[in-house]
């Protein structure tokens, strides 16, 4: 277990993951005091819920000591990934908790199809006729099964129906003091942030953390989106402290912001660089991979893959680049 006092009355439990990467260690927060909240839900086995419970009584017990009521009916999601919305329907039967999502996130997790139809990328046309048809049964068995591995993997509960569907911009109170609540899309486009302007602690999800790069990838990622949301925290009139849902707390907040936007941009013009240097011809995505992260392993290609096509996408857009007609590979005009 891993439980540690964060701010005055904060307190970040540690689920411990599996395999690096695949499954990291992801934070959940306890903001203690007579009317609480927790935020973000974890990872949804019954190995997390105990970690969880033990840290949970050992709050409660300092709480006793230190003669503070702590009173905690509600519990906010930060965004509808996997390692974050799993544990809510656990934690909520175990401790009477109220489930805070907005309209969007509620879009999301409320049953495994909604949950699968929210990243399903666009899928290639299907050959016709007999082999087109066995081929798309089998494709279709394949993910049916692959999902079932995914859900008991991660401990997957869903949410049908939440107790609270609040706005993406909104205020909330949590012991007495207003809190704001706003959309900060880019690593999913259903994040949100919660933010303390009295104390300047801020609850930043997966978008900023102390030395991990985010996960950027289709469907739900967008690099744009991303930077205008760092560039809004960024200028809040005080921000002392971002607890983050991945690693330690970032205790020098716009040092951190600073260096992940110039990380940004100079990553996007490595692809745009990459891709010049293919010439007439032209660069795959694989390709592209393989030249920003030489002799690394399959896993690490597979999870840059997401940025780097929607830096390709970028770039296309903006007229850097062109593909090719068959929409593989990438050129410099």
């Amino acid at each position: 277990m891993s439980m540690k006092e964060v701010y005055p009355g904060i307190f970040m439990i540690t689920e411990r993951g599996i395999s690096g990467m695949l499954k990291p260690p992801v934070n959940l927060y306890v903001i203690t005091g007579s009317d609480g909240l927790i935020f973000d839900g974890g990872y949804g086995n019954r190995g997390c819920l105990r970690i969880f419970d033990r840290a949970y009584k050992e709050i409660n017990n300092l709480c006793m000591e230190r003669g503070v009521q702590n009173r905690i009916s509600r519990i906010l999601l930060s965004h509808a990934h996997a390692d974050h919305f799993s544990g809510l329907s656990r934690l909520k039967k175990k401790y009477n908790l109220d489930i805070i999502l907005t309209k969007r996130m509620s879009g999301i997790i409320s049953d495994a199809e909604t949950y699968r139809n929210s990243y399903a990328v666009e899928k290639k046309k299907r050959k016709r006729g007999l082999r087109g048809f066995i081929f798309g049964l089998f494709s279709s068995m394949a993910a049916s099964f692959e999902f079932l591995i995914y859900r008991l993997y991660w401990g997957i509960n869903y949410v049908k129906t939440p107790d609270i569907v609040i706005e993406e911009n909104t205020k909330i109170i949590i012991n007495g003091e207003e809190w704001n609540i706003f959309h900060s899309p880019g690593h999913s486009d259903d994040h949100i942030t919660l933010y303390n302007p009295l104390t300047g602690v801020l609850f930043s999800g997966d978008n900023i953390m102390r030395s991990i790069n985010v996960w950027l990838g289709p469907p739900r990622s967008d690099l744009d989106m991303y930077d205008s949301s760092l560039e809004e925290i960024l200028s809040l009139d005080k921000l002392e402290l971002i607890l983050s849902a991945h690693g330690s707390p970032v205790t020098e907040p716009e040092k951190r912001i600073r260096e992940i936007l110039s990380w940004r941009r100079k990553r996007v013009n490595d692809v745009l660089e990459i891709i010049k240097s293919a010439g007439t011809d032209g660069i795959t995505i694989r390709e592209i991979l393989s030249s920003l992260y030489p002799g690394e392993r399959k896993v690490k290609h597979d999870f840059a893959r997401g940025w780097v096509e929607l830096t390709a996408c970028k770039l296309l857009e903006s007229g850097c680049i062109q593909k090719d007609r068959s929409g593989r590979r990438f050129f410099n005009l």
